[in-house]
């Protein structure tokens, strides 16, 4: 009985930790996820159906070395020292998905993004390290 219960308390800090290390999205009324407004950060597979949207906005912030060698499918590359210069391309009306190695510019661009007045960012949580273990496609 002691045994169950350490386990079960185990299990539920592991699964308090885990919940705590992603930001939840939001839920429509037809269960779709939709990342919240101002800077958030989403787990790949709650973002793979999101950013294969006929006119989703997902952009690689990596450099182009980095992107040539393999992204994310979809994923257009703006490195994050030319984001600023390539606002003109960005639609500021419709959320902004990001992705990059590990996802430390991601959220930098999400950050400046929404600096810049667009109020849907979001950083791929993990970047390109991620989304290629969760399995997701990539392009070369």
């Amino acid at each position: 009985m002691k045994k169950e219960i350490q386990r079960a308390t185990i299990l539920f800090l592991f699964a308090l930790f885990l919940a705590a290390c992603t930001t939840a999205p939001t839920r429509t009324s037809d269960s779709k996820a939709v990342a919240k407004p101002g800077v958030s950060e989403m787990a790949p597979a709650e973002a793979k159906p999101l950013v294969e949207a006929a006119y989703s906005q997902f952009i690689d912030v990596r450099t182009p070395e980095e992107y040539a060698a393999g992204h994310a499918y979809r994923a257009r590359n703006i490195p994050l020292d030319k984001l600023m210069d390539n606002l003109g391309v960005i639609e500021k009306n419709e959320p902004v998905y990001l992705i990059c190695a590990t996802g430390r510019r991601s959220m930098e661009a999400a950050k400046m993004l929404n600096e810049a007045g667009y109020p849907q960012t979001i950083s791929i949580a993990g970047g390109t390290a991620a989304w290629e273990i969760a399995g997701l496609p990539m392009q070369k």
